[in-house]
Formats: C-alpha cells, sequence, structure tokens
C-alpha cells in the first residue's frame, strides 16, 4: 500500500518537516514522483519513520538512529539500549530531587511574609559550600573553575550563599552552597569546595534591603538575641539567598540567616 506524505503525518502525528529531514539524513527514501516531486511511502517505510519517532522520543540523535537502522547487530543495539536507560534512570533520579526541593521552595517562600524578622531556634543542616568570590575579589583558580562549571549545570541543586567564618568582618564570602545529602544526587562530583558542619543555630528570614551588597550589621540581630538569650555565637555564620524581588519600594532580598550558637 502506498502513503502520501498526508497520510503519514496524519497516522503517525508527524511533522512534514521531519519527514523531509529523515529523507535528508538518508534514513528513509521515499518514492518520488518525477512531474510533482509528490512523495509516496510503502508500508515498511512508514514502519521505518514510526521506528525513527520512537528512537527520537527515547532521546536518540539522527546520526544514533542511522547506525541502528542500518548497521547495528543484536548485541551492538542491546547495547545502545542499555546505555541509555541508564542515562534516562540518572535523569529521572536529578528530576525526582528537583521536584523535592521545588515544592522544598515554593513552601520556604510562602513563609516569608510570615516569618520576616522572626528568630527561633533551628538547626543548621551540613553544607557544602564551594566559594566563588571573597569580598569583591572573584576566586579564579582550577578548583574553583572546576566547580562553577560543575554547579552552573546543577543550578536547580543548589542556591546562592554568603558565608562568614568570623562577624567581626564586614565582608562575606560569596558561592553557592548544595545541602550534603544532595551533593550526589543528579549532579557531577565536585572536588573543589568545604564543609560547613551542622549546628545548632538560631535561624531567622531578613530582608537586606540590598541589591547587592551589605555587611555583617545583618546579623546584629540574631547576636542581640543570642545574647538574650544566654546563647554564645559559634563557628561560622551563613546566609542563604531565598529570593531577590523589585516592589515598588525597591529591591528586597530574601536570606535565611544562620548563627551558630551554644
Amino acid at each position: 500500500m502506498k502513503y502520501t506524505q498526508k497520510d503519514i503525518c496524519r497516522l503517525l502525528n508527524i511533522k512534514r518537516e521531519t519527514l523531509r529531514h529523515y529523507e535528508k539524513e538518508g534514513i528513509i527514501t521515499p518514492e518520488v514522483n518525477a512531474d510533482n516531486q509528490y512523495r509516496f511511502y510503502d508500508d515498511y517505510q512508514m514502519y521505518l519513520i514510526a521506528e525513527c519517532k520512537r528512537y527520537q522520543t527515547n532521546g536518540f540523535s539522527i546520526e544514533e538512529i542511522r547506525q541502528m537502522i542500518q548497521k547495528d547487530s543484536l548485541e551492538e543495539y542491546t547495547d545502545r539500549l542499555a546505555l541509555r536507560q541508564q542515562e534516562i534512570a540518572k535523569e529521572a533520579e536529578r528530576l525526582f530531587w528537583m521536584n523535592e526541593l521545588l515544592t522544598f521552595y515554593l513552601q520556604k517562600l510562602k513563609s516569608v511574609p510570615e516569618n520576616l524578622n522572626r528568630i527561633e531556634e533551628s538547626w543548621l543542616e551540613d553544607i557544602l559550600f564551594i566559594s566563588q568570590r571573597e569580598g569583591r575579589n572573584l576566586k579564579l583558580d582550577e578548583d574553583s573553575i572546576n566547580a562553577s562549571r560543575v554547579v552552573m549545570g546543577s543550578l536547580q541543586l543548589t542556591f546562592m550563599m554568603a558565608y562568614c567564618r568570623d562577624l567581626e568582618k564586614s565582608e562575606f564570602e560569596w558561592g553557592f552552597g548544595i545541602r550534603s545529602w544532595m551533593a550526589d544526587k543528579g549532579m557531577e562530583k565536585i572536588s573543589a569546595g568545604q564543609t560547613v558542619h551542622a549546628a545548632k543555630a538560631l535561624y531567622c528570614i531578613i530582608d537586606s534591603g540590598s541589591s547587592w551588597h551589605f555587611d555583617a550589621s545583618v546579623m546584629q540581630p540574631l547576636l542581640q538575641e543570642a545574647e538574650k538569650r544566654g546563647l554564645k555565637p559559634a563557628g561560622s555564620c551563613i546566609l542563604i539567598q531565598i529570593l531577590r524581588s523589585h516592589e515598588e519600594d525597591g529591591i528586597h532580598r530574601f536570606f535565611e540567616a544562620y548563627l551558630p550558637v551554644l
């Protein structure tokens, strides 16, 4: 039986442009009417097109599809599918954790209005911190550049973070953070970086009121609250950026602020 392009597009839910691309790449060879250049496809061509569409849906490139159809043995074809299955499983895991973090992030955003400036005791999780900037100076060593490449490919799993080892100093070290339990899920291993260890902390959502720079004075409410509660600051403090918003009254940058205490 012969089918026109219109028939194939309707039966297989495929675009004419895709058929032309398959033909250009030499994957299919329709019969061409010399008078009007109309293309006709037999049953074999139709099922070949359906196979190609299925392979593309599974993420194979045109070159891979050509090899599978024209060259691959049973063993080679099986190996290709097994490798693709591994890739899909890895991507599925990444998307699962991305969805988990988006759910977590949405809850944070919804809690900002009611929790803004409210101080409470909390627990700071282990965080892997990848430093990118010390004060106003970029870190351009090999480790930081490599870590930046990995992080930029996994931004949905990371967050912007300011890290202050000494509250008497007014400048923070800037970079990206990722919760340690997430560091090996859906992203490459990061060779650079340092761990900010879990600790009891005073926690508060703050609005820095700055589009870019601020100093350690943003932590003063937490320091005052620690003194009021008879707690002693211990270790480095961190700020995790939740959101930068542009409102009618100016720029707001919301952070989760953690002050480790004893």
